[in-house]
């Protein structure tokens, strides 16, 4: 993945903590703040104030700082950078699009109502959580097990489809053993004390950090049961009783003894056996899997199935269901509501986070990251906004370019001293095959018209839009899952690779290249740009997606996007080999004071692959007469200009797997012969590296 995550977030986490320091031009070009303490040749240009005004710093000695450092004054103590620059205005699309009546079609008439009854705070607060309870009243109500399996295949009563079982649209992948053919995944549901995914806080429970996601789970179920009448002993009882099934979930939901997909994969009629007393089939049929083939699951969890349920569960079942309907449903209520989930949501054993954003980013991002982008309403808003901002022009210079980076690379791997001959026939192979997506998804796979819930004049509410949104859904990754496999098939609905988000990918399951439409803005790419721009912002990124396909991780899918090692042994091991050169090189290096040095395999993927995009542009710019590299190298700065807290800074230098920002400048551009051409540096420069210690890969 090409981009960080983006500057707005939801809700706002770290403190932002202002530096101001002095700058001072040190012998032999060294650049040393006297307050960061840096031994390193250059400053942390990243961190607010690090560049202060009137600093001199040269082109040669710190290419970051001295390219941005203008821009950060202007910038003075806001946090921003570029990318949150190009998602600002892809938002002032979206709000457009969200609000303009005049656009025609049934998908855009459907995404405004959704969208007026997300935003009529006057109306939700009205109702408060009424909405939400003729839908635990029914919950409670469930006297049976028999019952409740009826309840857990009926998404009118279950839009959430909870249940001991859980797919979504992420879900549906590829087969191994049959290639041509998708697989619905069924796994273990989401639980309440869950962290991305992962339930260790169920395996220690005492722990401070574990003590606390209790402490937010109760208290947002206790408030909200709260709301509908129940007292509190009640709601903290229930809570407890949600947790003790849910731990007997977690520890049945044993995925670290498969090794394989191979492993979970079953037709049909082999995994129904194996939940036993469980009606597997019911709940599926129920959802509407009944002519799915082909289902992916764990057969010890499948196993455990009927123990999970049997007779004497149904209390903490019906706990469990209450619960989390209560906390997945808490933001589509009242404001009220929506703010003390927030609240709960703060941590107390660490620092909150705080990117500085305005009341009005906050609820932009509430309503469009969240409500919308979140939401399988996702896919109206990425088609509304391709077909009204996007055009055959744009797209057709976007292939062409992308193009011309493809055919760059194949030159690039012929050229390629170290690969063997069948090394570089491998790599072209898969450079042939790969997959080019660009802003356009498979929109007319989705109908909005058969997405189906009251507007707001008709006396709709939100949460019911929701929970239709939910069952359309599902409607949809029913029809995926019985479809035959298609490597350019780029889902509509599918919320990670969203076409107006800030990013790009490289998907090594497709052997795709993902080019979103929310990438597609100045300074990254506009039409309007000069060619030194677009390739220096854009094709760079493309570059870099592309390198990934040929780095540790894409050594190991191969031109079907098989899990399957494809390179030969002695160009993995020379690959290997000068992959940690960039390791080692980045292990040297110490940010701000205090920060330690770099733990540099953390990073080793992304600057390589950083390195890799600057080549494969920098190949076609030798094609070019009079290539203006300076426009160029400036407009590689600009991409990576930022003006962050201290504090998040250190945030990213220890988690983030990509390099900071001003590294990403100063170490990639410091490995090419066309740098040093441009302005003239030489050996004692700050930007300086010895020709014998450059690392690039590629």
């Amino acid at each position: 993945m090409m981009i960080r995550k983006q500057v707005t977030r939801l809700p706002a986490i770290l403190v932002s903590l202002l530096l101001a320091v002095s700058l001072t031009a040190c012998g032999e070009g060294e650049v040393v703040s006297s307050v960061l303490g840096s031994t390193n040749p250059w400053v942390d240009s990243d961190i607010i104030g690090s560049v202060p005004e009137g600093a001199d710093i040269r082109v040669q000695d710190d290419f970051a700082a001295a390219v941005n450092g203008p821009w950060k004054q202007e910038m003075g103590d806001t946090y921003y950078d570029t990318f949150q620059e190009v998602t600002d205005a892809i938002l002032v699309r979206k709000k457009t699009i969200a609000e303009d009546e005049s656009i025609p079609g049934v998908t855009a008439e459907r995404l405004r109502d959704y969208y007026d009854l997300a935003s009529d705070w006057e109306k939700r607060n009205k109702d408060g959580a009424e909405p939400l309870r003729p839908y635990i009243e029914d919950i409670a109500s469930i006297g049976s097990m028999e019952e409740m399996y009826d309840f857990f295949a009926d998404p009118e009563r279950n839009p959430l489809y909870l249940a001991p079982v859980f797919t979504e649209s992420s879900s549906i992948m590829r087969m191994e053993t049959n290639r041509d053919r998708y697989a619905a995944l069924l796994t273990a549901p989401e639980l309440s004390m869950a962290e991305y995914g992962d339930n260790e806080y169920y395996f220690h429970m005492q722990t401070g950090s574990a003590l606390e996601k209790y402490e937010m789970v109760r208290n947002e179920a206790v408030y909200l049961l709260s709301e509908l009448g129940y007292s509190e002993e009640e709601a903290k009882k229930l809570v407890r009783m949600c947790m003790t099934w849910e731990k007997k979930v977690a520890a049945a939901d044993n995925s670290a003894a498969i090794t394989s997909i191979e492993e979970i994969t079953f037709a049909r009629e082999d995994l129904l056996p194996l939940a036993k007393g469980f009606p597997l089939d019911r709940i599926l049929r129920g959802w509407g899997f009944e002519d799915t083939e082909y289902f992916l699951m764990n057969p010890l969890y499948a196993e455990s199935l009927e123990k999970l349920c049997r007779d004497s569960e149904l209390e903490n079942i019906k706990a469990f269901l209450i619960v989390n309907y209560c906390r997945h449903c808490a933001l589509y209520l009242d404001r009220d509501t929506l703010d003390k989930m927030e609240a709960f949501s703060e941590p107390r054993l660490t620092v909150p986070e705080d990117y500085g954003e305005s009341k009005e980013q906050k609820e932009d991002a509430l309503m469009f990251d969240y409500y919308i982008g979140a939401s399988p309403m996702v896919g109206a808003m990425n088609r509304i906004y391709a077909e009204n901002f996007f055009d055959e022009s744009q797209v057709a210079e976007l292939n062409s370019l992308t193009q011309d980076v493809i055919d760059g690379f194949r030159e690039i791997f012929m050229e390629e001293e170290w690969l063997s001959e069948e090394g570089k026939k491998r790599c072209i192979e898969k450079l042939d095959a790969l997959t080019v997506h660009i802003a356009y998804q498979d929109f007319d796979s989705v109908d909005y018209g058969e997405l189906e819930f009251l507007p707001e004049e008709e006396g709709g509410n939100f949460l019911e839009a929701y929970f239709a949104a939910k069952r359309f859904e599902m409607d949809h990754v029913v029809w995926l899952a019985q479809q035959t496999y298609d490597p350019t098939y780029w889902d509509p609905l599918n919320q990670e690779f969203s076409t107006t988000i800030t990013n790009a990918f490289y998907m090594p399951m497709t052997n795709g290249i993902y080019i979103f439409a929310g990438v597609c803005e100045a300074p990254l790419y506009a039409p309007e740009l000069s060619y030194e721009e677009k390739l220096a912002g854009l094709f760079a990124i493309v570059g870099h997606e592309i390198t990934h396909g040929f780095d540790k991780t894409g050594a190991q899918y191969d031109r079907d996007g098989m899990n399957e090692s494809w390179l030969p042994m002695e160009d993995q091991i020379a690959f290997t080999d000068r992959s940690e050169d960039v390791s080692r090189y980045y292990t040297l290096l110490s940010p701000y004071e205090g920060s330690g040095l770099y733990v540099g395999s953390n990073v080793n993927g992304e600057a390589t692959a950083d390195m890799g995009g600057l080549r494969a542009v920098l190949h076609l710019a030798e094609k070019v007469p009079d290539f203006d590299y300076d426009r160029f190298f400036r407009a590689y700065a600009n991409v990576w200009k930022m003006n962050i807290p201290l504090e998040e800074e250190k945030f990213m230098f220890r988690a983030d797997v990509h390099p900071l920002p001003f590294y990403r400048v100063n170490v990639g551009l410091q490995q090419f012969d066309e740098f040093y051409e441009t302005y003239d540096v030489k050996e004692g420069d700050g930007m300086y590296l010895a020709p014998g210690e450059r690392i690039k890969v590629w």
